[in-house]
Parts: C-alpha cells; sequence; structure tokens
C-alpha cells in the first residue's frame, strides 16, 4: 500500500486482483492538517509568516473534542486555512511562542490518516523494479548517462538500456538491450516504460545518494520532464521555473535526499543497501567493513564482480569500455542488478520491511526508524495524546551494565563455562515492573525500581526508587504482551509451514513484530519527541541491571 502526501492531498495507491493500479486522493479538505491544544487555551484569531513567494496570513478554527492529554485534561482541535500541512510547523511554533502546549504536532499528515483509517491496507504483489546506473566522469561525454540495467519483478526480465555516440538507433540485438542514438533518447525510452508499466517500487543500491539525482540531473539536463518519474507528477526538490519556462531542480534538496526519504509520490524508493545492512545487523552477524555491491555480493552470494580483460583496471574500465568494450560493460551493468535481485529474493529484504508495514499499516517511509514505528503503534492506540516533540537540553540516565573482567577479577582461562541470555530482556522489564506514562505512582508500590542501581557488581548504597501502579496493565506492557502473542502465533505457523514460500512469510512477519518490539524502548530515550519520557526510560535500563546482577549472584553460588 502506498500512502503520501502530495500537494493536493493524500495520495493512495494499491492493486486490485488483477494487478491493476487503483488510486484514490483524499483533499486537504476531506481530511484536514491538525493538532491539539488544551480547551482551557484562548484562541487565537490569526498567525503570520512569510515565505518565499512574501508574507501571508494562517486563519485557525478550533473544535472540541473527546480527546484528553495524559493528565486527562480536554483537548481541542486546532487547524488553519489554507489547509496545507507544511504550515504545521509554522503554527506550532507559534503557539510555543505564546507559551501553548500543543499536542501531535509533529505528526505527519499520511501518517495520520495511517493511524486513523488502519482498514485501508489492502495486501497485493507489488511491482518492483531493480535498477541501475552507468556514467561517464571525465571525458567528451562527462556525466553523460551510458547505460540504465533494469528488472521487472512482473515480468521477469532483465533489459539494458544504451546509447552511442556513432549514430545506432535500433531496437536491439537481443537479451533485452535496446540501444539508442543518444542519452536523451535513451533516456525517453526509460522514462516512457516507467510511465507504461507503473512499479510500485524502484530499488536501488546507493540509489538514494547517487543514482536518483544523477538521473534527474541528467533529464532536466536534456530538457525531460523528471517529475514524470512520479504517477501524480511530482518529485521532491524538481520544480516548473517560471523564469525559463522550463523544469528545474532545487541541486541542494536533490543531493542530500537520505536512504529512508521518499522523494518520488506514488512510487516506493528503496535503498537496498540501507535495508540490507540494517538486516544483516539485526541478524547479529556483526559490522560489515564495506557496502559496496561487489563486495557484498562476493561475500554474501559468493559471486564475484566481472572483470574486463582489455581493462582490468577499474578505473581504466569506467572510462573507456562503454566504447571500446561495449559487451563486457553492458554486462557488467545487467550483473549488477542481478545482485540485487539475488540479495532481495534470497534474503526477502524488501518483503521484510512490506511484512512490518502491513503489521503496522502504516505508510512505508514510517517502517524504518523507531519513534515512527512506536509512534504510530501508540497513537492508534493510547488513551491520551502524546505532547508534540520539543529540541531541549538532553538529560543523561545510566544504561546497561559494564563488566569490566579485571575490577571483577574474572579476566584468564576459564574451563567448562555455560552462557545464558535473557529472552527480550527491556520488554520483560517493562511487562514485569509494569512500566508505562500512565502507570507511574506517587505512592510507593510492589513494582519497584531503585535506578541508582550500580551499572556494575559493586555494592549498592544509593536509592533513588520510582514506583508503578499493580492495579491495571499499562499501554507499554499491554502492548509487549499482546505482540509477544502474535509472535509466538507466527513462529508456529512458521514451522508448520507446507513450503519454502509459506516458511518465508511467516518468518519475515515474526520478524515485523520483533522490530516493533524492540522500538519500545528507543522511542521512550528518544528526548526531543512527544513520547520520551527519561524516568521510564531509566527505569526500564535500572530494572534490567537489577535482573543481570541478581542472575550473576545466584550463578555465584555455584562456583
Amino acid at each position: 500500500m502506498i500512502i503520501d502526501t502530495t500537494t493536493k492531498g493524500i495520495l493512495l495507491r494499491w492493486r486490485d486482483e488483477y494487478k491493476k493500479v487503483q488510486t484514490k486522493e483524499v483533499s486537504f479538505d476531506e481530511f484536514k492538517p491538525r493538532f491539539y491544544i488544551k480547551d482551557s487555551e484562548i484562541e487565537m484569531n490569526e498567525c503570520k509568516g512569510r515565505d518565499a513567494y512574501g508574507s501571508f496570513t494562517l486563519k485557525p478554527s478550533y473544535e472540541k473534542t473527546d480527546f484528553v492529554n495524559l493528565d486527562g485534561d480536554r483537548l481541542k482541535q486546532v487547524s488553519w486555512s489554507p489547509p496545507k500541512p507544511h504550515y504545521a510547523k509554522l503554527m506550532r511554533n507559534w503557539f510555543d511562542r505564546n507559551n501553548i502546549d500543543t499536542y501531535e504536532g509533529d505528526v505527519a499528515h499520511h501518517h495520520r490518516y495511517a493511524i486513523e483509517n488502519p482498514d485501508f491496507f489492502p495486501e497485493y504483489e507489488m511491482r518492483k523494479l531493480y535498477w541501475d546506473m552507468e556514467w561517464m566522469q571525465g571525458g567528451e561525454h562527462d556525466g553523460a548517462i551510458t547505460c540504465i540495467a533494469t528488472y521487472d519483478s512482473y515480468d521477469n526480465w532483465y533489459k539494458t538500456y544504451v546509447w552511442y555516440p556513432d549514430g545506432r538507433d535500433t531496437d536491439g540485438l537481443g537479451q533485452g538491450v535496446k540501444f539508442y542514438s543518444s542519452e536523451k533518447k535513451m533516456l525517453q525510452a526509460f522514462l516512457s516504460d516507467i510511465i507504461f508499466h507503473d512499479p510500485d517500487m524502484l530499488i536501488s543500491w546507493f540509489g538514494w545518494k547517487f543514482d536518483l539525482p544523477k538521473l534527474i540531473e541528467r533529464l532536466i539536463h536534456n530538457k525531460l520532464d523528471a517529475q514524470l518519474l512520479s504517477p501524480c507528477d511530482e518529485v521532491s526538490g524538481v520544480y516548473w521555473d517560471k523564469k525559463t519556462k522550463q523544469v528545474a531542480m532545487d541541486k541542494k534538496k536533490v543531493n542530500s535526499y537520505s536512504p529512508t526519504y521518499q522523494p518520488i509520490k506514488g512510487r516506493i524508493c528503496v535503498a537496498l543497501d540501507a535495508a540490507f545492512e540494517r538486516q544483516w545487523l539485526d541478524s547479529q552477524r556483526g559490522t560489515l567493513p564495506s557496502m559496496a555491491l561487489d563486495y557484498i555480493g562476493e561475500t554474501v552470494l559468493g559471486k564475484k564482480k566481472l572483470v574486463s580483460n582489455r581493462f582490468p583496471d577499474k578505473n581504466e574500465f569506467f572510462a573507456r569500455a562503454w566504447l571500446e568494450d561495449s559487451d563486457v560493460y553492458l554486462e557488467y551493468a545487467r550483473i549488477d542488478v542481478e545482485l540485487l535481485v539475488e540479495l532481495d529474493t534470497t534474503n526477502h529484504i524488501t518483503e521484510a520491511i512490506l511484512s512490518l508495514q502491513r503489521l503496522l499499516k502504516a505508510p512505508y517511509d514510517a517502517c524504518h526508524h523507531a519513534t515512527k514505528m512506536a509512534g504510530i503503534y501508540f497513537m492508534r492506540n493510547a488513551s491520551w495524546k502524546a505532547p508534540t516533540g520539543k529540541k531541549g537540553e538532553s538529560r543523561s540516565y545510566d544504561g546497561a551494565m559494564v563488566y569490566d573482567p579485571l575490577s571483577e577479577g574474572t579476566n584468564g582461562l576459564h574451563f567448562g563455562v555455560a552462557a545464558f541470555d535473557f529472552a527480550g530482556l527491556y520488554p520483560s522489564m517493562m511487562i514485569a515492573r509494569n512500566i508505562s506514562w500512565e502507570t507511574k505512582s506517587r505512592v510507593p508500590t510492589e513494582f519497584a525500581v531503585n535506578i541508582s542501581t550500580p551499572k556494575d557488581f559493586s555494592e549498592s548504597t544509593h536509592t533513588n526508587m520510582r514506583y508503578f501502579k499493580t492495579d491495571d496493565l499499562g499501554l507499554l506492557p499491554r502492548s509487549l504482551l499482546g505482540l509477544k502473542k502474535l509472535r509466538n502465533e507466527y513462529k508456529v505457523n512458521m514451522k508448520n509451514a507446507s513450503d519454502k514460500s509459506e516458511y518465508v512469510m511467516w518468518n519475515n512477519n515474526q520478524l515485523a513484530v520483533k522490530r516493533l518490539m524492540a522500538s519500545f524502548y528507543g522511542i521512550v530515550g528518544f528526548q526531543g519527541y512527544g513520547w520520551c519520557d527519561i524516568e521510564l526510560a531509566e527505569a526500564i535500563t535500572a530494572s534490567a541491571r537489577e535482573a543481570i546482577r541478581e542472575a550473576a549472584y545466584q550463578a555465584r553460588r555455584y562456583e
């Protein structure tokens, strides 16, 4: 499911049972950008601002609601006219300057739509286009894209677009190669295929940093409309220049895309390098010394990149092989895409992210950061509205155990060593102590945590207690228990899978639940975010230190 905010409103794109693209647009008037303030706050009449087009005035409107904050104070909704989401920051800053607290003022507009419309998430097979480009660096054709290699998951077909300055202009010579007489004609053909086949996902390796900015640059250089990369003609950093009457680009914006940013409205852009690295780290296989595709291909897949006999030096190969060793050059480009496809399909990288999206019922761009994942989950399940995050001075607190073999006198060679691990240490502590925003207690209870618990095995000489209520489960432990049950169900289904495809599906689902659960501590300790609560974070880490210390003391009894 693709959910995006465009200049017109919320864009929804999906495929029906016949794999045909369906779209729906929800205007800003239908679904208003908004946030909340306390019902008791005064209602200001207008907010003045200034942008590149001059000064303007926003007219806020207020609406009573049944929503409350964590303290139980009734909230009212604030919206504004004209109803554009990018004015949200200006509006909340305006309230801040007047010492008025806001709630959910930092929620992306399409995230809010997903939170309030969780039933609108049809499941379907996404059409994935894997792509990679080569271009000249130096020489007569400096900066020009020489070829684009692709693979379409619906057609199961590799295709390479290439141009030559010697005038070749043919439909190709088999093996999916298409020849063109100019860079412009090649880019026109690639753009036409994007429009015609209408892929849901564009998957590349460092494409967010290199390939996509270069593609946009060369489309504009050749006076082609780069906005056509989007099904709704919107690409971040690309605009219509009224002075030149041509499509232009904001170089700073286009060249600063992040790995998880979605610049092409209506299509999901996947940085497979970042997604693979995240998966690799989550599997606790250590840090990779290089993220270069040739290194990953050889290390993970056991496949070495193609080497030109004529130009074994890599720099010379890229400088000359396009025109002087063309067959090897094109094969090199195609193999890059083959590596992308194999890495993704054998490690189920994009499908794992899509499983998380289906679990969260959230936009794709929310499935990469702990704050966004957990934030969407809690906004949908909490009985209160969280405050808008504010940047300010950070507050430090003690984290995990720091075990020093020298100070503990355990260094040296040992035999008969046994090892054990806590299953989800931080989540277990949240459940065991009922740690949550609404369960904090000012009076002592059985669920007590000494946040001064040492970070080593020294004697605990100070106490600084935090207490949590014992009557009802809080949002954090309740959510974790529900997700743990769901994950166990997925694991059972995985073990009972009838084939590899079904096994992979359930494994992706259980890993998605694991990632979501792991994000809960991250959001609690992420300072400057609305759901952050350092008292909860320090109670969680202190509880974990207590558990580890107690386990160690018990183990020492058997020495």
